[in-house]
C-alpha cells in the first residue's frame, strides 16, 4: 500500500474517533444532568413538604424575635424553617453544575440538617393530639424519602457511567483537553432512617 494513504488515513480515522468520543462523553454529562433534574424534583416535593408542615406564620418567611426562640417549640419550628432554606439553597447552585463535587456534599450536609430539624420538630413541637399526629406526619416523610432512592440511585449510575467514561483511556485525553471534570455522587443523601 501506498505509504502516502498512510498518511492521510490515519489523520482521517483519529479525527472520527476523536469526534466519536466526544459525542459519548457529551453523551454521558448529558444522562448525569438529565438525572439530577428528576432527582431535583423530587427534593423540591420534600421541600414544600415540610415547609407546608409549618406554623402558619413561618411560612411567608421567618419572622421571629430572639425572646420567642427560647420557646423550644418555635425554635424546633425555626431550625426546620432554616434547614429546609439551605436545601433550596443548595439545589438551586447545582442546577446550573448537577456535576459539583463540592455542591453536591453541600447538599447532603443541608438535608442531613433538614432531617435532623424534621426530627426535632416532630418531638418538640407537635402535640401528641395533633391531627394530623407525629406518627402520620413521619409516615409521609418516610414516603417521600424512599420514592427518591431510585432517583438517587439513577444519578449515581449516571455519574459513575461518566466518570468511567472520562477516566477510560484514550477518551481521558479529550476529557482533559474539553475540560470534563469528575462528577460528585450523592452517598447517603435521601436514605431513610
Amino acid at each position: 500500500m501506498n505509504t502516502s494513504l498512510w498518511w492521510w488515513l490515519i489523520p482521517v480515522v483519529l479525527f472520527f474517533w476523536a469526534v466519536g468520543a466526544y459525542n459519548r462523553l457529551v453523551r454521558l454529562r448529558a444522562a448525569v444532568g438529565k438525572a439530577f433534574a428528576v432527582f431535583d424534583e423530587q427534593l423540591v416535593r420534600q421541600v414544600v413538604w415540610i415547609q407546608g408542615c409549618l406554623p402558619e406564620a413561618m411560612r411567608g418567611g421567618l419572622q421571629t424575635s430572639p425572646i420567642e426562640l427560647d420557646d423550644p417549640v418555635t425554635a424546633a419550628w425555626a431550625r426546620l424553617h432554616a434547614t429546609s432554606d439551605q436545601v433550596v439553597v443548595a439545589l438551586a447552585k447545582l442546577r446550573g453544575h448537577p456535576m459539583d463535587g463540592a455542591g453536591m456534599a453541600a447538599l447532603v450536609l443541608a438535608h442531613e440538617a433538614m432531617r435532623t430539624a424534621w426530627a426535632g420538630a416532630l418531638a418538640e413541637a407537635i402535640a401528641e393530639d395533633a391531627v394530623p399526629s407525629a406518627q402520620r406526619l413521619q409516615e409521609r416523610w418516610m414516603r417521600l424519602l424512599h420514592q427518591s432512592l431510585p432517583l438517587r440511585a439513577a444519578f449515581n449510575e449516571a455519574v459513575q457511567s461518566y466518570n468511567q467514561g472520562i477516566g477510560q483511556f484514550p477518551a481521558w485525553l479529550l476529557a482533559r483537553v474539553f475540560g470534563f471534570k469528575p462528577a460528585g455522587a450523592l452517598a447517603r443523601l435521601a436514605e431513610p432512617r
